[in-house]
């Protein structure tokens, strides 16, 4: 089970799920998340700080874990932040190829 708390300019992630919980701290505060680029260096970000924390083995990473870490870290950002994460993230998605039409 994966628990979360958050702080100002930093994620704090905690996995609870063996017996040795392990503390993740992702900061954030030199990101624009208002630019896509800033949401991917996030997510890299939780990804590397939880990669641990959800390993079965030596080798074997736990993604759907990954993925739902990643999930909670966006939701433990404050709401002003959250909004511009999300906005990036849509607006890449959004780019529309328009054909250029000859003089």
């Amino acid at each position: 089970m994966l628990r979360t708390l958050a702080s100002l300019t930093a994620v704090t992630l905690l996995s609870a799920g063996s017996a040795a919980a392990q503390d993740v701290r992702v900061s954030y505060g030199d990101l624009d998340l208002a630019s896509y680029s800033g949401t991917v260096a996030f997510d890299a970000r939780v990804a590397k700080g939880v990669r641990d924390a959800c390993r079965h083995g030596p080798r074997l990473v736990d993604t759907l874990c990954v993925m739902k870490v990643q999930r909670e870290a966006v939701g433990l950002l404050p709401a002003a932040r959250q909004e511009d994460y999300a906005r990036a993230r849509r607006d890449e998605r959004l780019v529309v190829r328009a054909p250029t039409i000859p003089n």
